[in-house]
């Protein structure tokens, strides 16, 4: 009798195990911004802390300083991915144009990747990289530099990503026009990520058919996964009240395309996120993680 109840168990195990293997696994991305700017305020600790809290694994976009070297971000990079997936951001748009020529952008990811690839989930090779006002630099370039860094974490486990800035359709800055026009097909059809970066604040409120845009973003990108690589509430008049209210309208999107994957990327999640005063917003993202 014993050894029937032994046999029923594992059956019932076997049964269960098979249902488990059948149940889609959502590929849904929970991302969360954070940069240099809260190292005299706020411990290590405390950010490990916050994100080992939430419910669900989260992405942290780590924003790497020019100025910083990528052995230096070792420690961090560490801690955090004890915690949750790293997505690395080795040079943010503002500044690119302080790598001066196609391989010194390369060599920043090359040794990005020495120091800090045991660590990292997915390599941002370009941020923001039509935002031609404040990268100053020509598109061709731009998109060489891209190239160059995709070439240099080509072949390590991480995924690759390529973040696009969307404006406002009044300020005649069209993504997608920049996209067809200087983005070469091979990294259309190899990029694993193609994120949208928007902010609301920096376009006078402007609201997005969103709908109609990832609809469009991903026949550009046929073979990515894609979604939102940045937002946030940049406006001096900003409050946690209207911090709330922009987090819950972001990260409660619908899955727009079959390659939706969310995303998010709230900026920036220490300084609006992190600290007792700061709980509020803290729970906001904590409700909408799940």
């Amino acid at each position: 009798m014993k050894s029937l109840k032994t046999v029923l168990i594992y059956i019932c195990l076997f049964i269960i195990l098979c249902i488990s293997g059948c149940v889609k696994k959502t590929e849904q991305i929970y991302g969360l911004t954070i940069d240099d700017s809260w190292y005299e305020s706020v411990t290590i600790e405390e950010v490990v802390l916050s994100l080992e809290k939430l419910r669900v694994k989260p992405t942290v976009r780590v924003v790497m300083s020019a100025d910083t070297k990528p052995r230096e971000y070792a420690d961090l990079f560490e801690r955090l991915h004890k915690v949750a997936y790293i997505m690395a951001e080795p040079v943010d748009s503002y500044e690119m144009n302080l790598y001066k020529d196609v391989e010194s952008y390369k060599k920043r990811f090359e040794e990005s990747k020495k120091y800090l690839g045991d660590y990292v989930d997915i390599w941002e090779i370009g941020n923001e990289v039509n935002g031609l006002d404040w990268i100053r630099e020509d598109s061709e370039f731009i998109v060489e530099k891209i190239k160059a860094a995709y070439e240099a974490v080509d072949g390590d486990k991480a995924k690759v990503a390529i973040t696009f800035y969307y404006e406002n359709p009044e300020y005649n800055k069209d993504m997608f026009e920049w996209i067809r026009m200087y983005v070469p097909k091979d990294l259309m059809e190899n990029t694993d990520y193609s994120l949208i970066s928007y902010y609301e604040d920096d376009n006078e409120g402007y609201e997005p058919d969103w709908k109609e845009v990832f609809a469009e973003f991903e026949k550009l990108f046929p073979n990515a996964k894609i979604g939102i690589g940045e937002c946030g509430n940049t406006a001096s008049t900003a409050d946690y009240e209207s911090k709330i209210s922009k987090i819950n309208k972001y990260y409660k999107m619908p899955k727009y395309t079959d390659n939706y994957i969310g995303g998010y990327f709230w900026w920036n999640y220490v300084k609006d996120c992190v600290g007792e005063e700061k709980e509020e917003v803290y729970k906001a993202v904590y409700n909408n993680f799940r």
